[in-house]
C-alpha cells in the first residue's frame, strides 16, 4: 500500500513559527543531522505537519515547502556573530566539528549537530488516509502544530501537490522544466492562463534568461492543438539563432521583420531586393549581425545554410510605410497625436486640417514624393500657403502636434530613395501582420527588431493599438496573442521618457485589458528595479534566477509577495535553474518551485544533424 511519505523512520520537527509579511508565517524546522540526510533534504522539499483542525475523523497534515536548508552545529553557530572570542578556541572547535560532520553518515548520534530548515505554507492540506489515492488536496484551515512531528512528502505526493488540478489529457499544458531536486517531477503550466495573464522572467547576465526566453516561445509553438502567435520585440538581435529551428518549421508561419533596412548589410540587401542571386554571401554576411547563443558561437558556419534557406523563402521581411496608402498611414498616426486632450474646438480645426490636406489621398500610396509634398503643405519647409495650417501654427499645442509627431513620421517616409523600392514579397504592412494574428489556421512567429530602440518601442504602441482595437471592434478574442518584450526596462521603465512612453502605454493597457481580447505580454529583464511596478503587478507568472543585487530582489519580490529566503535558494542555482511562482498557470498557487529548464541551444544543435532535410526541402 502506497504511502504521502517518502522517509517513514526520518522525520524532523516543527521548532518555530513567526509572522511574515510577505507569506503570512515562516516556520523553522529541525532534523537530526547525518551526511546521507542532508544530501535527502533540498530547497523546494514539501513536508506534511500535523496542524491544529480539530481531527473529526483523522489528523490533517498543513503541507509546507522548504525555502533553505543548512546544516546546524551548536558548538559553533553559522553566522558571523556566533565567532566572536578568542579566535584560538573559535579555530579549535572549528577542526573538531569536522570529525562530528564525518562520522555521522547514516546515524545521528550527536544533538549538537541539525540540519536546519526554513519553510513557507502551501496554503493546502490533507486528511491522513491508508491510501494514498483516497488523499484530496483542500484549503488549510488551521496553522501547523508548534513541536510537531514534520515528514518530507513522497515523490507521487510532490506531483500531485505542483500540478494538481491539472489535467495533461484534456487541457493544453506546457511543460518549461522539471523539479531541481527530482527528474521524474515534470512541472505543468496551463497554456492559455500563462499567456492570457502574463508572465515575466527574471535573471542577471549569466544566467540563460534569453535561453529560457527562447525556450518557452519554443513550447508555445509545439504540440499544440490551439493557435498561438507569438510577437517578440528583439532589441538585441539575438533571436533569430536562439529560435532557427522554429523559424525553419514550415508549420509555423514566421517572418522576421526589419523595421527599415539600415540594419541590414548591403549584400543582404542587394539579394532582397533581386540586385544580385548570391544568396550564400547574403547569408553569410548577414550572419556575422547576429547575436549568436554562446555555446554556439564556434559552430556559427552551421548556421549559414539555414539563412540562405530563410532568404530564398522570404522570411526575412522589411517594414517600410511606403506601401501604405494615406489613409493608412493617417489612420496609424492618429493615436499618437493624442486630440482627445485637446479642447473641442482645437480638435475640430486638426480635423479641418487633416479633411483638406489629406483626405483627397486618401486612396493613394504615401510615397516619399508625396510625403515631401504634405511636409511643404504643413509649413516644414518654412513657408504655409493654407490658412488652417496657419491658425494651427499660430497655436503652441497644436503646433507642437505637427513638429513632433506628424512631420517627423512623413520625414522618415521621405528620406526613403525611390529606387530602393523594396519587392513586394520582401516588405509587410501592419495590416497583414494583423491578419496572421487574426488568422486561427496556423501558429506564428514574427521577430521583429531595428536599428533604432525609438523605431521599436513606436512600432509596438502602434500595432498592439490596431490588434487591440480590431478585436474590440470585431469581438474577436482568439487565436491567442502574446506579446513579447526581452530587455523590458527599455521598454516599460518607471520613468519613461521619449518613445518608451509609447511602448509603455501600450504595455500597461494591455495587461490590464488584454486578456479578454485574447492577448497576454511576457516581458524578460536582467533590471527589475527600473520596470513599473504598477506593469510588475499585472504579471501572474514569473520565472526567477539569481538577481546578486538586493534592490531587484526587492522589486520582484514586492511585486509578487515573495519572502527574502525564497531568493536565497536562488544564489545556489546553476544555469537552467529557475525558480517558478504563479497565480494562476500552475497547479499549486503562488508557491515557488525550484525547476531546471532544458537547454535551448541542445534544442538547436539537433538542427544540425537535420539540415541537408531542411534546406533541400
Amino acid at each position: 500500500m502506497s504511502t504521502p511519505f517518502r522517509e517513514e523512520t526520518i522525520n524532523g520537527r516543527l521548532m518555530i513559527a513567526e509572522p511574515d509579511v510577505r507569506t503570512r508565517l515562516k516556520y523553522t524546522i529541525w532534523f537530526d543531522y547525518t551526511r546521507k540526510m542532508l544530501n535527502a533534504i533540498q530547497e523546494g522539499d514539501f513536508v506534511a505537519v500535523p496542524n491544529f483542525s480539530l481531527e473529526e475523523r483523522g489528523i490533517k497534515y498543513s503541507i509546507l515547502k522548504l525555502t533553505n536548508v543548512l546544516p546546524f552545529h551548536f558548538a559553533l553557530g553559522s553566522s558571523q556573530s556566533d565567532l566572536r572570542g578568542y579566535p584560538g578556541f573559535i579555530s579549535e572547535s572549528a577542526k573538531n566539528i569536522v570529525v562530528s560532520w564525518r562520522e555521522q553518515e547514516t546515524e545521528s548520534l550527536e544533538d549538537m549537530t541539525k540540519i536546519v530548515c526554513i519553510a513557507i505554507p502551501t496554503g493546502m492540506e490533507f486528511e491522513d488516509v491508508d491510501n494514498i489515492d483516497d488523499i484530496i488536496l483542500i484549503e488549510e484551515s488551521a496553522m501547523p502544530m508548534i513541536g510537531e512531528e514534520c515528514k518530507l512528502l513522497s515523490e507521487e505526493m510532490t506531483k500531485r501537490i505542483i500540478n494538481g488540478g491539472i489535467d495533461p489529457e484534456r487541457e493544453e499544458i506546457i511543460i518549461p522544466g522539471h523539479l531541481i531536486r527530482n527528474e521524474n517531477i515534470k512541472v505543468y503550466l496551463r497554456t492559455e492562463d500563462l499567456i492570457k495573464t502574463h508572465f515575466g522572467v527574471f535573471g542577471f547576465t549569466g544566467v540563460g534568461k534569453s535561453n529560457m526566453f527562447s525556450s518557452l516561445i519554443s513550447l508555445l509553438l509545439s504540440d499544440n492543438s490551439l493557435p498561438i502567435k507569438i510577437v517578440l520585440f528583439d532589441l538585441m538581435d539575438e533571436y533569430t539563432g536562439l529560435l532557427i529551428d522554429k523559424i525553419l518549421d514550415d508549420n509555423i508561419s514566421t517572418n522576421i521583420i526589419y523595421l527599415g533596412e539600415q540594419i541590414l548589410p548591403r549584400p543582404t540587401l542587394d539579394y532582397i531586393y533581386e540586385r544580385n542571386d548570391k544568396a550564400t554571401e547574403a547569408a553569410r554576411i548577414f550572419l556575422k549581425g547576429l547575436l549568436l547563443p554562446k555555446g554556439l558561437k564556434t559552430e556559427s558556419d552551421r548556421f549559414t545554410p539555414f539563412i540562405e534557406y530563410l532568404l530564398q523563402r522570404n522570411k526575412i521581411k522589411i517594414f517600410e510605410k511606403r506601401g501604405q496608402s494615406v489613409k493608412q498611414f493617417i489612420e496609424e498616426i492618429w493615436e499618437d497625436l493624442d486630440l482627445n486632450r485637446l479642447g473641442g474646438v482645437k480638435k475640430t480645426r486638426f480635423m479641418q486640417m487633416r479633411n483638406k490636406i489629406f483626405e483627397p489621398y486618401f486612396d493613394k500610396e504615401i510615397t516619399s514624393t508625396l510625403a515631401r509634398e504634405f511636409i511643404e503643405n504643413l509649413g516644414g519647409g518654412g513657408f504655409i500657403k493654407d490658412n488652417i495650417v496657419r491658425e494651427i501654427r499660430e497655436d503652441t499645442r497644436l503646433k507642437e502636434k505637427l513638429d513632433v509627431i506628424l512631420i517627423p513620421a512623413l520625414r522618415r517616409i521621405a528620406s526613403v530613395q525611390e529606387e530602393m523600392e523594396i519587392p513586394k514579397k520582401a516588405r509587410i504592412s501592419i495590416y497583414e501582420i494583423i491578419e496572421g494574428l487574426n488568422n486561427g489556421d496556423t501558429d506564428n512567429l514574427y521577430i521583429i527588431t531595428s536599428h533604432d530602440p525609438n523605431e521599436l518601442r513606436r512600432f509596438s504602441r502602434r500595432l498592439g493599438f490596431f490588434l487591440s482595437e480590431n478585436r474590440r471592434r470585431t469581438g474577436r478574442i482568439s487565436p491567442l496573442v502574446c506579446m513579447l518584450f526581452d530587455e523590458a526596462d527599455q521598454f516599460i521603465p518607471y520613468d519613461a521618457t521619449g518613445t518608451q512612453k509609447d511602448s509603455k502605454a501600450i504595455i500597461e493597457d494591455l495587461t490590464r485589458r488584454g486578456r479578454k481580447f485574447g492577448i497576454g505580454i511576457g516581458i524578460a529583464t536582467q533590471r527589475a528595479v527600473y520596470l513599473d511596478t504598477n506593469i510588475m503587478g499585472q504579471l501572474h507568472t514569473y520565472f526567477i534566477s539569481k538577481l546578486p543585487r538586493e534592490i531587484d530582489r526587492q522589486r520582484v519580490g514586492e511585486a509578487f509577495s515573495l519572502a527574502e529566503e525564497e531568493f536565497t535558494q536562488t544564489f545556489k542555482f546553476r544555469k537552467g535553474d529557475w525558480l517558478l511562482v504563479s497565480h494562476d498557470a500552475m497547479g499549486v498557487d503562488a508557491v515557488p518551485i525550484p525547476i531546471h529548464a532544458p537547454n535551448a541551444e541542445d534544442r538547436i544543435r539537433k538542427i544540425f544533424k537535420s539540415a541537408n532535410n531542411i534546406t533541400e526541402t
